[in-house]
């Protein structure tokens, strides 16, 4: 079990000098034995949030690759903007393993800001975001907005709420906006509860339910669903750098079945799978890495217009404009509507800036991105081979930020039966895959 000590240096004067020396003359691996493990610059966060993520064992001798896979585990926590280790050499022949830490930006200040989503425009909101909600790597919401969207909730996460990583999840809010392609108005109610557990460092299940309420509305109709939906992910995840990963590999299932309450009749199915693949394909600490994803998405039972899904936003096919009620009501486009869909991504990701922090724990980076998108939709899963294939290529940036972990902005040409579109820019939080 790990041993984490917290005392001061013994001075190593010259003897420290001649071990560093004899260690590069003899070694270009020092690999001495690790008394201790101490980190330094939690101000906020409690050592424990830290303490079970380190494995590196002590009395032992310093593991290099173990100590960068804490790293890495500290690192997608998502509390700090910049992590580093170091074994520091002592006079009795062994070495301390430290980690130096620089805390992020944790919350936002309760004023109003801009937010643009790319399915209601821009809208004017005012959030309470606590990242590192009592130091305890917990995150709480407070928040609502006007504007291309109305609404308001509250959400909690706990990560290890009950023990070795079983984290519980927690949404209730409100939402009023209208359609993007749909002419109509939509209010939203909804709670939601999951809980999830790690088994292992790589396999993850998540299981919940959400109570929902949607009214779909205009002044010729008005349509409401209120139904019961158990939800089941199951992820199998390799990845390094969850926010920008340098090798890995993600595997994704998630399963949302709705079950009508009024009618009682009214089911749905949804299955959405994922996989993504990671590799680095250069040597240098400004990397370059090779990113890949395919995503089936499937819908069974009662289809109607209001759960119809589209291409031509920043997470499917990317280079299309969104749809309008106009382009939907004209059916020149119907080839980017459907309720079933496939579609795969290729992305070269090359480090510009590598994240760096301030003291202060203001992120900067920078990262460049080229993409190629392409895929198919239609109303029934059968009919996707009969789809000619729709595309999308451009490039686009990534610059780091604290608590939505990457801020993402695409510029993309959509091509489809030898034609191509003009461009069309997108914007998001977090990487597309």
């Amino acid at each position: 079990m790990t041993k984490f000590q917290f005392r001061k240096r013994p001075f190593t004067g010259l003897f420290l000098l001649y071990l560093l020396f004899l260690s590069s003359v003899l070694s270009q691996d020092f690999r001495p034995v690790i008394s201790s493990v101490e980190f330094s610059g939690n101000d906020k966060t409690r050592n424990y949030i830290i303490e079970r993520e380190i494995q590196h064992p002590v009395d032992v001798n310093l593991d290099s690759s173990l100590a960068k896979e804490d790293l890495y585990r500290l690192e997608n926590l998502g509390l700090f903007s910049e992590i580093t280790w170091q074994a520091i050499p002592l006079e009795n022949g062994t070495a301390i393993l430290e980690y130096r830490i620089i805390e992020s930006m944790q919350r936002t200040p309760p004023v109003p800001v801009p937010i643009y989503e790319e399915d209601t425009g821009w809208s004017l909101g005012g959030a309470w975001v606590i990242n590192n909600f009592r130091g305890r790597n917990q995150m709480l919401v407070l928040g609502g907005m006007v504007g291309g969207q109305n609404t308001y909730g509250i959400n909690f996460l706990d990560p290890w709420i009950f023990g070795n990583h079983v984290s519980v999840y927690t949404d209730i809010g409100k939402k009023l906006y209208s359609h993007n392609f749909l002419e109509m108005d939509v209010e939203v109610n909804s709670f939601q509860l999951t809980l999830g557990r790690w088994f292992g460092e790589t396999i993850k299940v998540s299981a919940g339910f959400e109570l929902e309420s949607k009214t779909f509305s205009n002044k010729n109709e008005t349509e409401s669903f209120y139904y019961f939906a158990p939800d089941l992910t199951l992820k199998y995840d390799t990845r390094d750098i969850y926010w920008n990963p340098g090798k890995g590999i993600l595997i994704s299932h998630y399963f949302y079945k709705m079950i009508g309450i009024d009618p009682s009749e009214y089911s749905l199915l949804i299955w959405r799978q994922s996989y993504s693949w990671f590799k680095k394909i250069n040597q240098s600490s400004k990397k370059l890495v090779l990113a890949l994803n395919t995503t089936f998405y499937g819908k069974w039972g009662d289809k109607q217009n209001v759960w119809l899904n589209y291409f031509g936003d920043s997470f499917t096919v990317r280079g299309w404009a969104l749809p309008t009620r106009d382009l939907f009501r004209s059916g020149e486009e119907s080839f980017r509507f459907g309720y079933e869909y496939v579609h795969g991504t290729i992305e070269l990701r090359k480090d510009i800036i590598p994240k760096y922090a301030t003291d202060y724990g203001v992120e900067f980076g920078l990262n460049l991105v080229g993409f190629i998108d392409a895929g198919v939709v239609a109303d029934d899963w059968n009919r996707l081979k009969n789809q000619i294939l729709m595309s999308g290529t451009g490039f686009g940036i990534r610059i780091p930020m604290p608590i939505v972990n990457v801020f993402r902005l695409d510029v993309g040409w959509g091509y489809r039966d030898g034609k191509f579109n003009s461009p069309s820019i997108h914007y998001g939080f977090e990487q597309k895959f």
